[in-house]
């Protein structure tokens, strides 16, 4: 079983502040050369909510992609 938010498979993201485009087998949540929170998740396995999530933003939450 694989722990929450990782799947198998190769993420591919891309920096919207520097456009750099990188490869990631888990979810990433900074840019590797600039360290911007900002990506864009291009291809891959996309993230399923939580138990209980409503797909909004919540204080406290690790993002879980559904707003």
């Amino acid at each position: 079983m694989e722990g929450a938010g990782q799947m198998s498979g190769i993420h591919v993201y891309r920096c919207a502040s520097c456009d750099h485009r990188f490869e990631s087998e888990d979810f990433a949540s900074r840019c590797p050369k600039c360290r911007s929170k900002v990506l864009l998740h291009e291809s891959g396995p996309a993230r399923t909510l939580k138990k209980g999530c409503r797909g909004r933003s919540c204080g406290g939450c690790g993002g879980c992609g559904g707003h």
